[in-house]
């Protein structure tokens, strides 16, 4: 009995998260779509948003990732129409999926899981555009990871989101200059401190918050390689940044913004049990 009571018990709570989950994404969607359709009464009385935050919009991305990278590509211009993404899972929510799917990009995607890979793979089997490749990133092979799979020396997007690594590995990319990087950062971090977390080459993410960097750790290495920060999304998951050379047509205001699960204020992530050594750049 207590066995049965035991597996009820984990059938609610794994159905609850559920609810959860579809809640929050269809909260997203919903919320994205009516703050453009404000953003747009507002333009038409003559006021003009000060940042990137009204073009914010979903289709395949977590969140308003889409939106953001379409007018970046507007602002920017467009080079070679390629793009770079690893930490993909199955490839049903990525940055980059709508640039496969609907505007007929080339690009690469590297998703060393296996079950993930299978179903990557099998998604863009008949597509010659694209790639996926079951190969984890690493500072130590992201260079030889992306020669070997034929990457422009300029793609137009690099887009990383290991839940860990992801400072390093944009660290130690040299050879490859992204028009823009998409990079998750720590919104539990104070995002005025640069902090990191130490590189492992095979650390495992325990889902809190003693994750990977803050986004002043971000911006310290995207000045070191010449980019400037341009966007942080409203949830407080992703940040962009372009090129220098690129970014004239760029807002001068830049939000930092803290986490803002699903537009509830909350936090990503509880706090971890052993909170990492974190590293300052």
């Amino acid at each position: 009995m207590r066995s049965a009571n035991r597996v009820r018990a984990a059938l609610r709570a794994s159905e609850g998260a559920l609810r959860r989950a579809v809640f929050a994404s269809s909260h997203i969607r919903d919320t994205l779509i009516a703050q453009r359709e404000l953003v747009d009464r507002y333009r038409a009385a003559g006021h003009e948003p000060p940042d990137l935050t009204a073009y914010e919009l979903r289709v395949f991305s977590q969140n308003g990732e889409d939106g953001v990278i379409a007018e970046l590509l507007r602002r920017c211009g467009v080079g070679n129409k390629f793009f770079v993404e690893f930490g993909v899972e199955n490839g049903s929510e990525c940055n980059t999926a709508f640039l496969a799917h609907t505007m007929g990009w080339s690009g690469i995607y590297f998703e060393p899981h296996a079950p993930s890979y299978e179903a990557l793979e099998f998604r863009y089997r008949n597509n010659p555009r694209v790639t996926a490749l079951p190969h984890a990133i690493t500072a130590e092979n992201v260079a030889e990871r992306f020669a070997a799979a034929g990457v422009p020396d300029e793609p137009d997007i690099l887009s990383i989101d290991i839940d860990g690594n992801d400072y390093w590995i944009w660290k130690a990319l040299d050879g490859f200059r992204p028009r823009i990087v998409i990079i998750e950062y720590n919104s539990a971090l104070d995002p005025a401190v640069p902090l990191v977390q130490p590189y492992g080459q095979a650390q495992g993410w325990d889902h809190s918050s003693g994750y990977s960097a803050s986004l002043a750790a971000l911006e310290v290495v995207a000045k070191q390689k010449g980019y400037r920060l341009a966007h942080t999304e409203s949830i407080g998951a992703n940040a962009f940044f372009v090129r220098e050379d690129l970014a004239s047509g760029l807002p001068t205001e830049v939000p930092r913004r803290a986490a803002n699960f699903a537009f509830s204020g909350a936090g990503w992530h509880p706090a971890p049990k052993h909170p990492p050594e974190w590293h300052r750049p």
